[in-house]
C-alpha cells in the first residue's frame, strides 16, 4: 500500500497561486516592454540624445557616400581601361591591311573618330552596314 505523505493541498489554492504566478508573468512581459514604447520618447528627447542621433546619422551618411564614391571611381577606372584596351585592339585592327574585317574596324574607327556617334553605336552601326552589304 501506498504511504501518502504529503500533506494534501485544496485545489482552490493550487488555481488561486497558478492564477497569481501567470498574472505576474504577464504582467512582468509588460513591464520590460514598456521602456520599448518609443511613442513618447521621440516628441521628447532631449537635446544630448537628440545630438548623439544627428551625429550618428551624420557619421553614418559620410561614410554610405564614401563608399559610394570609391566604388564608381573604381569602376570607372576599370571601364576606361577596357575602353582602352577596346580602342587599341580597333586601331590595330584597323592599320591591318591583311586583316578580313578591315573595313568594319576602319568604319567604327572613322564614325567614332569624327565624334559623330559614341563608340558602341559606331560598332552597331557598322555591323548592320557590313551585314547590308
Amino acid at each position: 500500500m501506498f504511504c501518502n505523505n504529503f500533506p494534501q493541498i485544496p485545489l482552490i489554492a493550487i488555481e488561486h497561486d497558478f492564477n497569481l504566478k501567470v498574472k505576474e508573468g504577464i504582467l512582468s512581459i509588460i513591464y520590460e516592454l514598456l521602456p520599448l514604447d518609443i511613442r513618447h520618447k521621440i516628441t521628447f528627447l532631449s537635446n544630448d540624445i537628440l545630438i548623439n542621433h544627428l551625429i550618428v546619422i551624420f557619421t553614418f551618411s559620410l561614410a554610405f557616400i564614401g563608399i559610394a564614391e570609391i566604388m564608381y571611381w573604381i569602376y570607372k577606372k576599370e571601364y576606361l581601361r577596357a575602353k582602352a584596351k577596346y580602342l587599341r585592339e580597333l586601331i590595330d585592327q584597323k592599320n591591318d591591311s591583311s586583316s578580313v574585317y578591315e573595313p568594319f574596324y576602319t568604319c567604327v574607327y572613322e564614325k567614332w573618330n569624327s565624334g559623330e556617334v559614341p563608340l558602341s553605336e559606331a560598332n552597331n552601326m557598322c555591323s548592320l552596314k557590313l551585314e547590308q552589304n
